[in-house]
Formats: C-alpha cells, sequence, structure tokens
C-alpha cells in the first residue's frame, strides 16, 4: 500500500530553510525543534510576546487569533500578519518571517 501522507513543511526567512513537520505543532515548536533563532523567554504559553513572527505567506490559512493572541496584538498593535509563533499551529506551505534582532 502507497504512503498517502504528504509531507507539510513551512518555510522560515531569512534563513530560507524548510522545516519539515507531521501532526500539529506549533511554529514555535517546528522552530526550536529546527534550531532557528526564535525568541521565546516564556515557553511558549503566549505571556512574554517575544516569538512575534511575520507570516509572509499562507495568512489566509490560520484561524483567527486566540483571545490571549489577541489582547497581546490589541495591547501592542500588532499588524493583521504578525503573530504569535506559539499561539499559531503550523500549516503546510506558510512561509514565516523572523525578525532579525
Amino acid at each position: 500500500m502507497k504512503n498517502s501522507k504528504k509531507t507539510k513543511s513551512i518555510l522560515f526567512l531569512p534563513q530560507k530553510k524548510k522545516c519539515e513537520f507531521s501532526g500539529q505543532p506549533s511554529v514555535l515548536e517546528i522552530a526550536i525543534a529546527h534550531e532557528l533563532p526564535l525568541n521565546h523567554s516564556c515557553g511558549g504559553l503566549g505571556s512574554c510576546t517575544t516569538c512575534l513572527v511575520k507570516i509572509t505567506k499562507g495568512l489566509e490559512s490560520l484561524g483567527p487569533r486566540q483571545e490571549l493572541e489577541q489582547e497581546h496584538a490589541n495591547m501592542r498593535g500588532f499588524a493583521d500578519q504578525e503573530r504569535l509563533a506559539c499561539q499559531i499551529t503550523a500549516k503546510d506551505g506558510l512561509e514565516i518571517t523572523i525578525p532579525i534582532e
């Protein structure tokens, strides 16, 4: 029987690193697993906002912000494409830009 599971991946910029994944990890979990330089001082709980990324491609595939992320977005004035990597489930084909410090 042929394996019908399609490989899912997201692309991290500016590193141009394509990262494959399975299941439903957060974007932060994928970045950590692939040793990408994405800050996450609260450990992925959504309280620090240091894992803020820009969705360069695929924003429409993500659901709306959950309550915690929306509160931060309102307080800090995030643009629509700015999301917390710990709060979004990875979707195939996303392109994520990690801010350069």
